[in-house]
């Protein structure tokens, strides 16, 4: 389409101060009548990008906002509010994050271009004034010179500030990283900079200078922090797969790495424990989970042997011991990943761990031990005088528990008891040790997870070497698999000129019709639905959509498909109807923590009213989703569609389709768009089912 006369000029203005190495601060563009500087037009539509949109008001934490993330109080828009109003709302509360940042550059006689000038007030509106403290690394920066530190130095000292309740937020690196490229290489998002990763480090009682630090895509990681523990030597980092990380190893994914040590002198670790001697009967199983780092004493030097556990430290080692993986916080609770995990894979019910600060009690302890280990129900007379659970029996069988006798000489579980120290390390150490279900099945590891393999999932069988890209699309040859190259848009990508899409050599387009907000929760129709379908279908591509479901309940994945079946009457839908619903990673959202039974039953009710409809149903999901969220054995009778940006694909289960990249170029397209290859040859049994 053709390019606005403004943003020509903002266009050959940047250029302009590329070209030129322009040090002082840039007031040609963007500027106010005092000649402070003012956020750019662009740098207004990257702040809503990260924002959303929001027609009705919601909380976070204590505080309302609405529109694009621009605070009100409760009750200000009972009507709700429109775009256009959204977009004022958000010019003038904007403007006191202008004058904050212009404050801060005037005060230390800091130059600014403007994308650095666009970043920083994003960066201020997200956070707020908090980072101008000159302690800080990024004020750091700006003060002494962007000009002495390297793009890396840089993109670490934004990268720091995405946290939230002390967790890495997944949403919040997306923008930090957005922020970076914005300030560093004036990219708004629709060009190739450099792509960064990030390790987050966890010292295992130990302390390092940086918990989490980025790295280039693609290069070495170089120099890594060093952690200290005291009667420790460092001895490196490790996967939670215990793969040694090394300095010449090549950045990828993000991912968590965990310090190794080595005790001083070859001193047993066991040997600190003041309070603990051979004449313990807990003696062994203390001294051999202690010199294999699964448990720790106080720093006083005391093991503590009679203390309570508490259901957060059970969780936590009863699913280590069962060869489950690492798993990090998903709230302000050190333990509530493990919860979390527990939770989705059945191992615990949601009403079974109100607290996880509470003392555990002996039962709660064989429920959760008994599922890690997926031992089979005892077929045996319970031995025990005060219990005759099933889970309990399965333990005792498997020679997990032993129990009490009291003193006229019955045995006893105590299930109503707490347990303490000493008694979780001997069930410990009897779960590494036993021959169980748990290592017998295969499992996949996917970051910090482990999950089991779904036996009945067929696996793909896509062969790495005949994936390459050529001109940017990507090919699979293989005279086996016939393949097709397509896009998936929505008003993000604003006016397309399809007919020049279509000539580029694109053969489909899945649209999206429509989405559910992530906060409030209601349904709205993608703004360029109509115009989109209509203009790929009038050249000639074949067109299919898709709806971003935020849906909770069973009952709204029902709405959110007939809100679909209302809107693609009358048009020629030749691909899938596609049911994409997608984790956001924060505790605002209204579908954080959804469990999978619940997901599962939302796929396949929004799926089936397409079947019944006629219409081929399909459901997107990554890695997370696919490994973490859904159990993919449950919705097989539709079709799948992943998205990895990669140069070749690696999850584990059958496919149709591929999304393979985010920052694709056609032509008729401005800025970025999601590129696709469909496997339109390949048969998958499970579709048959």
């Amino acid at each position: 389409g053709k390019i606005p006369l403004k943003k020509r000029i903002i266009c050959i203005l940047l250029i302009f101060c590329v070209i030129s190495s322009i040090s002082a601060p840039v007031f040609a563009l963007g500027t106010g009548s005092d000649g402070a500087m003012k956020i750019s037009e662009e740098g207004v539509r990257f702040i809503e990008g990260f924002e959303g949109f929001s027609k009705y008001e919601y909380a976070d934490s204590t505080r309302w906002y609405i529109g694009y993330g621009t605070s009100c109080s409760k009750g200000d828009y009972p009507d709700g509010i429109s775009e256009e109003d959204a977009g004022n709302l958000l010019l003038k509360a904007l403007q006191q994050y202008e004058d904050s940042v212009n404050g801060f550059l005037s005060k230390y006689n800091i130059p600014a271009t403007q994308c650095q000038f666009d970043a920083l007030v994003s960066f201020t509106y997200n956070l707020g004034t908090g980072w101008m403290d000159p302690s800080n690394r990024i004020t750091g920066c700006l003060i002494n010179g962007v000009k002495n530190y390297t793009d890396l130095d840089i993109v670490n000292a934004f990268g720091i500030w995405c946290h939230s309740e002390g967790n890495i937020s997944d949403l919040l690196v997306k923008r930090r990283m957005a922020e970076a490229k914005l300030f560093l290489y004036g990219d708004y998002g629709s060009s190739s900079s450099n792509d960064y990763s990030y390790l987050s480090f966890d010292a295992d009682g130990g302390s390092t200078d940086y918990s989490m630090v980025f790295f280039e895509q693609g290069k070495p990681y170089g120099k890594l922090p060093e952690a200290k523990k005291d009667g420790y030597t460092f001895a490196g980092w490790s996967t939670d797969a215990g793969k040694k990380i090394s300095t010449e190893d090549t950045a990828g994914e993000d991912m968590p790495v965990f310090a190794q040590w080595d005790a001083d002198g070859g001193t047993p670790v066991s040997s600190r424990f003041s309070d603990v001697t051979e004449k313990d009967w807990f003696y062994s199983y203390v001294t051999g989970l202690s010199d294999n780092g699964v448990i720790a004493g106080y720093p006083d030097g005391t093991f503590r042997a009679n203390n309570s556990v508490s259901c957060g430290e059970a969780l936590k080692l009863i699913l280590l011991a069962a060869g489950y993986s690492q798993q990090k916080p998903t709230g302000s609770h050190w333990a509530s990943g493990y919860l979390n995990f527990a939770i989705n894979k059945g191992l615990v019910g949601v009403k079974d761990i109100s607290d996880l600060n509470c003392a555990a009690t002996r039962l709660l302890i064989a429920k959760i031990a008994e599922k890690a280990l997926k031992l089979p129900a005892a077929d045996i007379n319970t031995p025990f005088a005060d219990t005759s659970d099933g889970y309990v029996l399965s333990l005792y069988k498997a020679g997990i528990i032993e129990g009490s006798k009291n003193d006229s000489g019955a045995l006893l579980y105590k299930p109503g008891n707490g347990i303490i120290r000493a008694e979780i390390s001997a069930i410990i150490w009897r779960i590494k040790n036993a021959e169980t279900e748990t290592a017998k099945t295969p499992q996949i590891q996917y970051g910090s997870y482990s999950v089991d393999v779904l036996q009945n999932v067929p696996v793909a069988s896509y062969d790495s070497g005949c994936f390459h890209m050529i001109g940017g699309v990507m090919k699979y040859d293989s005279p086996e698999i016939e393949t097709c190259n397509g896009i998936d848009v929505s008003e993000h990508q604003g006016k397309i000129d399809w007919r020049k899409v279509r000539a580029s050599g694109v053969e489909f387009a899945i649209i999206r019709l429509g989405y559910r907000g992530y906060t409030e929760g209601g349904i709205y129709e993608d703004r360029n639905f109509e115009t989109n379908i209509k203009g790929a279908q009038e050249a000639g591509l074949k067109v299919g959509v898709y709806f971003f479901s935020q849906a909770i309940t069973v009952k709204e994945a029902q709405e959110e498909a007939d809100f679909v079946l209302a809107r693609v009457k009358g048009y020629d839908i030749s691909f899938p109807v596609v049911f994409d619903w997608e984790p956001l990673g924060k505790t605002s959202a209204r579908t954080y923590g959804l469990d999978t039974d619940t997901l599962c039953g939302c796929a396949d009710t929004f799926c089936s009213e397409m079947a019944d409809a006629g219409y081929k149903p399909m459901i997107y999901f990554n890695s997370y989703a696919g490994y973490i969220k859904y159990d993919l054995s449950r919705v097989l009778k539709y079709e799948f569609w992943f998205a990895q940006y990669s140069a070749t694909p690696s999850f584990y289960y059958d496919y149709q389709m591929w999304q393979y990249t985010s920052s694709g170029k056609v032509d008729g397209i401005t800025g970025n768009v999601d590129m696709n290859i469909y496997f339109s040859g390949k048969s998958s049994p499970a579709r048959d089912l």
